[in-house]
This record gives structure tokens, sequence and C-alpha cells, in this order.
């Protein structure tokens, strides 16, 4: 697979970051530039993906074909660093399986939610991502809890417990129950699932993948009440995965919500822990005096750099103002009309 370079940047830390890491003001500006207002709304296609609803609907993600789901995970983890090769055959065979060709078609993406962030210059009551999470669940209709999360089965997690699956909102939720891989949940037991998630420190990602509706089995009029929340660990989560193995178009389909990485640049040793991680979004760099700045401009927050600082030199704070919610994140960045946090959808 060969490894991947880690680029050098020499500038300091700059922009609303100090250098003990600290927030001086909250970007809104930045913020804005993560939207996307030229991309039209996305409106599902009459036959979907080109097929008929029985097609996928029948040949969706099933127990009795859950393993050969399983095993179809794995194989394309170990395929998705051919993305960074768009113009090999590999490269735009991995890309159309994804419909993820290019940076202006599809729709998919998602916004990461981190658990566990640093309110050490909060005061006061204050909205973090946690709580956007929670208020989806808490204006859900009907709620889909996943008996196994698919990417750690698929690739015999060794760290975080595959049980753990993730939640599907409105009609994906009723349609992952149906077909047996999920049952309900009442909004008590997606709470705890939550907070299960956040001790063991997991990223929540809020994701609208477009070549899911096959993995799902979604009708075709369904696509706007894909709500799913997966909580993704850093070894097996494909999505995290693609991250860190594609090219910077596609890794700008995920977003934070908000909070991004900072770093005291006196506590920092230069010992490069966080970089050997290999950062989602490659937004960690060697700077000046060796020690480690972050790109505040693609960093989404996951933290995973922060738990392998043996100096404590990084946190996670917010950067950026939040939006009001999983919607207004989807529609903003992602153009996605989707039936959230008491928004119908355009198609329910």
């Amino acid at each position: 697979m060969g490894t991947k370079t880690i680029q050098v940047n020499e500038a300091a830390p700059a922009g609303n970051v100090d250098e003990r890491g600290q927030v001086t003001y909250l970007d809104a500006d930045r913020l804005a530039r993560k939207e996307k207002p030229d991309r039209p709304l996305f409106e599902p296609h009459p036959k979907g993906l080109g097929l008929k609803d029985r097609f996928w609907t029948r040949f969706s993600v099933r127990p009795w074909n859950y393993g050969a789901y399983a095993h179809a995970f794995h194989f394309l983890r170990n395929q998705l660093w051919r993305t960074a090769h768009p113009d090999t055959v590999g490269g735009k065979l991995v890309r159309n399986v994804l419909m993820m060709p290019n940076a202006q078609k599809g729709s998919s993406g998602g916004t990461v939610f981190n658990l566990n962030v640093d309110l050490s210059d909060k005061q006061g009551s204050v909205v973090v991502p946690i709580d956007l999470v929670k208020q989806a669940i808490d204006k859900a209709d009907y709620i889909g809890g996943m008996n196994r999360c698919l990417c750690r089965t698929a690739n015999k997690c060794e760290h975080y417990p595959a049980d753990l699956g993730c939640l599907f909102l409105g009609k994906s939720g009723q349609a992952v129950v149906k077909h047996r891989i999920a049952r309900e949940f009442t909004k008590e037991e997606a709470y705890a699932r939550v907070d299960r998630a956040a001790e063991l420190g997991l990223v929540c990602l809020s994701l609208w993948v477009e070549i899911e509706q096959i993995v799902w089995g979604l009708k075709n009029d369904e696509m706007t009440d894909m709500v799913e929340i997966c909580f993704c660990c850093p070894c097996c989560c494909t999505a995290l995965n693609l991250c860190k193995d594609t090219t910077p178009d596609v890794r700008a389909r995920f977003t934070p919500s908000g909070f991004t990485a900072t770093i005291d640049q006196d506590a920092c040793i230069g010992c490069k822990s966080c970089i050997g991680t290999r950062c989602p979004q490659d937004a960690l760099h060697v700077g000046a005096g060796g020690k480690v700045t972050v790109d505040q401009e693609v960093c989404f927050g996951c933290g995973y750099c922060k738990g392998a600082c043996p100096t404590g030199a990084i946190a996670i704070r917010q950067t950026m103002p939040m939006r009001a919610g999983v919607h207004e994140y989807m529609l903003k960045e992602s153009h996605i009309d989707l039936a959230v946090d008491g928004y119908p959808g355009t198609h329910r």
C-alpha cells in the first residue's frame, strides 16, 4: 500500500488559535467556507441507482447474507487506498463503487460529532456535539439500533465491541428493523448507546452515503429519511479509513461540528506520536522547531491525535460556531434535506 508522506508546514499556529492552543474567537468565516451554495438540493432518482425498489430491498443486508456483506466490507476497506490514485483503473473503479468519483458529483458525506470535548475554556451551560446527537434522537419518530457494527464485524476488531452498532432514525430505522439486522430502540436505549460510545472514546459520525441505499435496502423515496448515526473506531470504520487513504476532495465531504484539535506549542515535545496515528484528514504537520501544528481548515476534530499525545498538549476545543442540529449540517454542507431534528424532509 505504501507509506503516506507527511507534509512539512513551517507556519506557526494562525487564525483564531494561539500558541497555547487557546481559542481567541469562533471562526464563522471558516464555517461558511464549508458550505456548498452552488450544489443543487439532493433529489432521489426516480429509480434510485437505476434499479427498481424491489431489487435492493431484496438483496440488502439480512441475517442470512450478513457474513457475505462483512467479507465485502473487509475487502473494500483494503482497497480504499486506490481512491488516492483517481487516474488509474483501480482508483476509478473504487471511487465509482463508492459513488464519489469527484468533488462535484454526489451528496455523500458526514459530520463528526466528537462525544468528548474540552470544556475548560467554557463557562456556564453550553451546547456540545453530544447534545446535538441526542437532540436528533429525541425528535425521531422511530429508532433502529443495529445488532452489530458491520465495519467492526468485518475487520474482526480487537479494540472496540462489535455490538455497539449504528443507530438509524425514521424510515431508515424501520427498514433495518424490518430486515432483522436491528431492533427498535427506545429513546433511553439510544441515549445509553451514545453514552457508551463516549465512555469508550469513539467518535460519532452522522453519515449519509448514497451507495448505502443498496446496503440497507431503502426505497428510492426514502433516501431523505436515511439518517445514520455511527460510532466509529479508527481501526475499522470504513469512512475514517477512506479519509486516511484518499485525496482532499473526498476528505472535504467529512466536516467538523464546530470542534477541532488545538495544540499547546509549549507542551508539545515534537515526538510526532500524534502523526503516527495517521490523522484521517492529514491535518497534522511538523512545523517550526519540530513542533506539530494543526491545519484548522481540514481538521474535523475526531480526537484520535489527542489520545496519542503523551504530554496532553492536544485538546479538542470549539473553534467555529455550531449549527442548530444534524439537519442543518447536512442541508448546508451536503445539500440534503433530511427528515431529522423535527424537519420532515423534502419527500416525506
